[in-house]
């Protein structure tokens, strides 16, 4: 079995406070994107995992999509395991939910090939114990998150986006750009049903005016880099540019594919990472 994982960006992120076991309350736009790894699953006795790409990314017991597969055994009992081979294209802390995509991925899979009948919330419940990005990999297109990740609900579809993203070589601890959050001042929040409405009939001038990410300000403080890529994409033709999830990575939007790719073959030489992606609907 051959899975596609694609990536997300996060046209809108706001931070509304804090569980009293310190987890973040969030509400979010999240879109797929056509950026993705792939993973390969095979039958085997026991549960491997072989990684490719990813800058020397481990097959250990962190990695996401090996503890997908454990602890889908693990829930629902199975005999049996799985040879699973990924091929790493998302680039690692950029906030691309990359891991997580990866573990959804593994959790569709695996249900399938082994034939344990488990639906989207169970599968859903398992994905929140790995992250709170993981249940909303679980559903393609569109998506309104709440609470920590648990809340998902499916919108539909938006028009097709051009975007251009950008990530500086150093990447960021979800853990700590939270940290820091919360030391400073987070700015004006996105206006959720703006966004939306926005994506919905394809009107830039109201996306760059109302998608925000309530973390992009700390993720900058702590790598300014990120302020550099943003600046980098507008002064070639990106409609407006953002940071998506807690970073590093940056994506701009622009008016097609070919001016998207045009500042793509301009900003390669200067970007490590350097990638085109459309909007999944």
């Amino acid at each position: 079995m051959r899975i596609d994982a694609p990536a997300k960006i996060n046209w809108a992120l706001n931070v509304l406070g804090t569980r009293p076991d310190g987890y973040h309350l969030l509400d979010m736009l999240i879109q797929r994107i056509s950026v993705s790894d792939t993973l390969t699953l095979l039958p085997h006795p026991g549960i491997l995992l072989s990684v490719e790409g990813g800058n020397g990314l481990p097959a250990s017991e962190d990695n996401l999509a090996l503890k997908a597969a454990n602890a889908l055994k693990e829930y629902t009992g199975h005999a049996g395991g799985a040879r699973i081979t990924l091929v790493k294209r998302i680039p690692v802390q950029a906030g691309l939910g990359g891991g997580s995509a990866d573990a959804a991925a593994v959790l569709q899979g695996l249900n399938r090939m082994w034939n344990t009948g488990l639906s989207q919330g169970e599968l859903q419940d398992i994905g929140l114990g790995l992250g709170a990005d993981v249940p909303c990999c679980l559903f393609p297109g569109l998506t309104r998150v709440g609470g920590i990740g648990e809340r998902v609900l499916p919108l539909p579809a938006a028009k097709t986006f051009h975007l251009l993203i950008l990530k500086p070589e150093g990447g960021l601890s979800t853990g700590e750009v939270f940290s820091r959050f919360n030391q400073n001042t987070c700015g004006e929040p996105a206006d959720i049903r703006q966004v939306a409405e926005a994506l919905m009939t394809g009107d830039f001038e109201l996306l760059a005016l109302a998608c925000r990410n309530q973390l992009q300000q700390a993720a900058a403080a702590m790598l300014p880099e990120i302020r550099d890529a943003i600046d980098a994409l507008l002064i070639n033709g990106a409609a407006f540019a953002r940071m998506s999830g807690s970073g590093s990575a940056v994506f701009g939007l622009f008016p097609g594919e070919q001016a998207a790719r045009s500042a793509m073959r301009r900003l390669s030489a200067s970007w490590p990472v350097c990638l085109y992606a459309r909007t999944l609907g």
